[in-house]
């Protein structure tokens, strides 16, 4: 079991059934290389440019544009001026920016750029 899973249960979180840590023995670089985007997106099926990743480390927003996914940066930890030249293709202020909505057998991501 990955650490982050001990954390996670100690706080009531279940799990999800894929994780991917900095420490997963499968990858062979970690961020800025997209190898942690591209196993995890491997691992749930999916090809990476068909994935959507929220990101909020200049490292992380270039791992997640490296592996072709579409981009969400949120400035929660890091102002603005350092991630918008990171590649993002939406940036938001907050979560709450961005609405998933279920449209049969599809997710449609809604992004509004300003509150």
């Amino acid at each position: 079991m990955a650490p982050a899973h001990g954390c996670m249960t100690r706080v009531g979180i279940v799990p999800p059934a894929v994780t991917i840590t900095a420490d997963d023995k499968r990858l062979k670089a970690g961020k800025p290389a997209p190898d942690p985007f591209l196993l995890a997106a491997k691992e749930l099926g999916y090809d990476a440019t068909r994935c959507v990743v929220f990101e909020d480390s200049p490292s992380g927003i270039r791992a997640g544009v490296a592996s072709g996914a579409t981009v969400i940066a949120v400035c929660t930890s890091h102002e603005r001026s350092k991630i918008e030249d990171c590649g993002a293709h939406f940036i938001v202020d907050t979560m709450e920016q961005a609405q998933v909505v279920v449209e049969g057998e599809r997710l449609k991501f809604v992004v509004s750029q300003h509150e």
